[in-house]
């Protein structure tokens, strides 16, 4: 029988030292491979956020122009556009359509002072509205009314139904400005109590402040609308007096 051969010492202390010599790869960890990626990353996220949201701004105020736009047209399609607020009504013994078509030029026109009016004698209707110069020094509101008026022939004369209107971009901007900070100052009010806002005097006067806020600006938003309605109010109730009194005047034309 063979004897086996001792290991070769040399060989082993080789091998080992070949082992040794190999670098194990390092462990893959994204956040520190490189930081420019992730800062490129993070601002084409922010400028992706800053176009929606331009977008979304220039497509709002797009919208806004739109409907006062087609609000503010003397057009068939377009004179019962708007939010009806309010009517006012009159009687005219003697008058008819035809008498009072005499008032209008061929195109359905009629210059007023202070405003313009046309009648469309197909669907029995008149719209009327201010005029509002270039260089005025009239105080312009976000609420304009225009007045969109029904003539009904009856027995006893012809009646005009006017119902006064406000551009529908006026009125839901409102209402969600108002539900807005109501709704928003009375969430804080429940959650703030729920959370013990009144176990302490300082705490107390907090939520009576913040509360008192809220009040404060819904109070300033009422009012602000409340003045620039009779504003508009004053000047369309203008145009509709020098209205009837142009019906008036056709009233007792034979």
């Amino acid at each position: 029988m063979t004897r086996p051969h001792p290991p070769d010492k040399n060989g082993h202390n080789v091998a080992k030292a070949l082992m040794g010599s190999q670098q194990v790869p390092p462990v893959f960890e994204p956040r520190a491979l490189c930081p420019g990626l992730i800062l490129r990353k993070a601002l084409w996220e922010v400028s992706a956020m800053i176009l929606a949201g331009a977008f979304a701004i220039v497509l709002c105020v797009g919208l806004i122009v739109g409907d006062w736009m087609y609000f503010t047209r003397l057009s068939s399609d377009a004179s019962r556009y708007g939010y009806g607020l309010g009517q006012v009504q009159d009687r005219f013994a003697a008058l008819t359509v035809p008498k009072l078509l005499r008032a209008f030029d061929r195109n359905g026109f009629l210059n007023l002072p202070h405003g313009v009016a046309r009648v469309f004698p197909e669907a029995n209707r008149m719209v009327i509205r201010p005029t509002h110069r270039l260089f005025s020094m009239r105080f312009r509101t976000a609420w304009p009314l225009k007045g969109s008026i029904e003539l009904a022939s009856e027995a006893e004369g012809l009646r005009m139904v006017c119902t006064k209107r406000v551009p529908w971009s006026s009125s839901i901007l409102t209402f969600l400005w108002f539900s807005l900070v109501g709704f928003g100052t009375l969430g804080f009010l429940i959650t703030y109590l729920l959370q013990g806002g009144l176990e302490s005097l300082g705490s107390v006067l907090l939520g009576i402040g913040v509360t008192g806020v809220g009040l404060i600006v819904v109070a300033f938003g009422l009012l602000t609308v409340t003045v620039a309605y009779r504003i508009e109010n004053t000047r369309l109730m203008l145009v509709y007096t020098e209205l009837r009194a142009v019906a008036v005047e056709n009233d007792g034309v034979a």
